[in-house]
């Protein structure tokens, strides 16, 4: 007993240091060379980040691509669909459609055949999925395109053409959002285009990909990082984090408190709280690149993508973007050797 407690006074400070310094280099010997990938994992499978005032850390968070999320909502079939429409890189082009749009020799066939008359953009069908909103638009799709999902909703009549701002409408253009929720939530980038949106050029080569988000817009002023720029949804195109993810959600719980409303403008109203909530980074493009009756500048020398907005009624769209369609195979025919 006295030989123990003699030993116990000799382990002075030098002899309790040394331990320290060893249980040290043992603990960074282990984060060194133990895999990171082997490491817990919890952080990567929490819950999706809530909309609220963020940390540095859960700003790096929201940032990080999301392989495994939660979903509120899932379909097999649609997952399916983006698998095969997608790029090497993930990415897929989006549309929507109802009866009335893809009637025979309506907007559905100028809008497939505006691809063709690009300029070398008629490779982007391969990855563009067609999303009808009826029986009657889906079978119109699958005589006509690869790749159609039906998204019938219930309780909803969304075939006919839509009086701009009633009910149906404002369901019609509020099911796209779910959707690309789903779409990143599956780790797909993805550009949202209108079906009476036409594409005369690459699109793409506008989006910055420094920016969560890109979005068009009805009147541009100059600054594409301006939010005083008008945006247009009716075209859109997000990458897969979960900082997108979590936009998507906000966007969609918006629509309570504004429930006459449809997208676009919810998410004008709400478009400075994203930007508070999760430091989103939004891209508006000129109106000189991806172009509309709003702001009209039709430069074909510049112009990507002509968009039929800011027109009432279907009639009206067709003939009036028909006619942008046409004056764009004069140009090509003059000036492009395609």
């Amino acid at each position: 007993m006295r030989s123990s407690e003699s030993m116990e006074k000799r382990k002075g400070p030098v002899f309790y240091y040394v331990i320290g310094t060893m249980i040290l280099a043992a603990v960074l010997l282990v984060r060194v060379f133990y895999p990171a990938s082997e490491r817990s994992t919890d952080g990567l499978r929490s819950d999706c980040l809530s909309a609220k005032e963020s940390t540095t850390e859960d700003m790096e968070k929201l940032h990080t691509k999301i392989l495994v999320p939660p979903q509120e909502w899932h379909d097999d079939n649609f997952a399916l669909l983006l698998q095969k429409a997608a790029t090497d890189d993930k990415r897929v082009i989006l549309t929507d459609v109802n009866a009335a749009f893809a009637a025979p020799n309506s907007m559905l066939d100028l809008f497939l055949e505006s691809f063709h008359n690009g300029d070398n953009i008629a490779h982007h069908l391969d990855h563009l999925i067609i999303v009808a909103m009826d029986q009657t638009a889906f079978e119109k799709c699958q005589s006509v395109h690869r790749y159609c999902y039906l998204n019938e909703q219930p309780g909803s009549d969304l075939s006919s053409e839509k009086v701009y701002m009633s009910k149906d409408y404002v369901d019609l253009v509020w099911s796209k959002v779910r959707l690309w929720q789903f779409t990143l939530e599956q780790g797909y980038n993805f550009l949202f285009t209108d079906v009476d949106a036409m594409w005369f050029r690459d699109p793409f080569r506008h989006i910055s990909f420094y920016a969560d988000m890109t979005i068009a817009a009805d009147n541009f002023y100059g600054n594409p990082e301006d939010h005083s720029n008008n945006p247009n949804t009716g075209l859109v195109f997000a990458k897969p984090t979960r900082k997108n993810i979590e936009v998507m959600k906000y966007w969609r719980e918006a629509r309570k408190r504004f429930p006459t409303l449809h997208e676009q403008a919810v998410y004008d109203l709400i478009k400075y709280e994203l930007v508070s909530k999760f430091d989103l980074k939004v891209q508006y493009v000129s109106t000189e690149y991806w172009g509309n009756f709003c702001q009209p500048r039709k430069d074909f020398s510049k112009i990507s993508v002509f968009h039929a907005c800011c027109l009432v009624g279907l009639e009206m769209k067709f003939a009036l973007i028909k006619g942008v369609t046409e004056e764009w195979k004069i140009y090509k025919s003059v000036n492009l050797k395609i």
